[in-house]
């Protein structure tokens, strides 16, 4: 699909119940959610990126350091139905692909910007990323998402257990390296259309089991291209996450090192 055109929406949520005020959170001497625009902002695939919020106060803060910020409704039960909101407005309508970047991901980059987007330009209804977990205990833990994909890339389930199952054993660090043993990367890009049928959709049995929204898509048909990248980090949940990505974004912004 050469020429289509690419929006970027943050969805930008005031509430947090680990982390209060979390958009707005210092982080290395600016606001959380300014980190985030500012990686989104710079990623070429992009042709515009909006801030998608229910807080009036993150709106201003956003406008103030140069983004274009959108106030929506407060009731949304996620980030998804947030993005909709957005791109349902007549001055977002014009666009082929839309990309969601959770507006607590600071360190994300071009690379799972890119290949989430690339899925929806192949074809598929829906793209999402995923990297090798890598480790026992991330592939244990249930607060890392896996994905299983099929031989043509699409996502065969995603779940909080440490899927696939290796029946002779847990798999060795070598084999956790590989596309085998994928963890989630939640950034998504939708075709308007899919986006607009997610939204209508009920909450699914599996989605409710596993608190997994994008299940709900999948168990209802809608086909979920996941591209592989070399590496991803976390988002921004807790107070030690924030001294995490601190320590990295000073890293990078070394004179050697430079990255916003």
């Amino acid at each position: 699909m050469p020429g289509t055109r690419c929006l970027g929406v943050i969805p930008a949520r005031i509430g947090s119940e680990r982390l209060p005020r979390k958009p707005l959170v210092p982080v290395a001497g600016k606001p959380l959610i300014e980190w985030v625009w500012r990686a989104v902002a710079a990623i070429p695939v992009l042709d515009m990126v909006v801030i998608a919020t229910d807080s009036e106060e993150v709106a201003e803060t956003a406008r103030g350091f140069g983004a274009v910020a959108v106030l929506t409704a407060e009731h949304h039960p996620s980030g998804t139905d947030r993005v909709a909101e957005v791109v349902a407005r007549p001055e977002y309508r014009g666009y082929d692909v839309v990309v969601n970047v959770q507006g607590d991901e600071p360190l994300i980059d071009a690379e799972q910007v890119a290949g989430a987007a690339a899925m929806v330009r192949e074809g598929w209804d829906v793209g999402t990323v995923a990297t090798p977990v890598r480790s026992l205990e991330a592939w244990r833990n249930p607060a890392v998402v896996k994905v299983v994909r099929g031989r043509d890339g699409g996502a065969l389930y995603f779940s909080r257990a440490p899927i696939p199952h290796r029946r002779a054993g847990e798999p060795s660090a070598a084999e956790l390296a590989t596309p085998s043993y994928l963890r989630h990367v939640g950034v998504y890009a939708y075709s308007p259309a899919a986006l607009e049928r997610w939204v209508t959709l009920p909450p699914g049995e599996l989605e409710q089991l596993e608190r997994l929204e994008q299940l709900r898509p999948l168990a209802a048909g809608l086909r979920i291209g996941v591209a592989i990248v070399d590496n991803a980090h976390g988002g921004v949940d807790t107070p030690d996450d924030v001294l995490e990505v601190e320590r990295i974004l000073r890293a990078e912004a070394s004179p050697s090192r430079a990255r916003i």
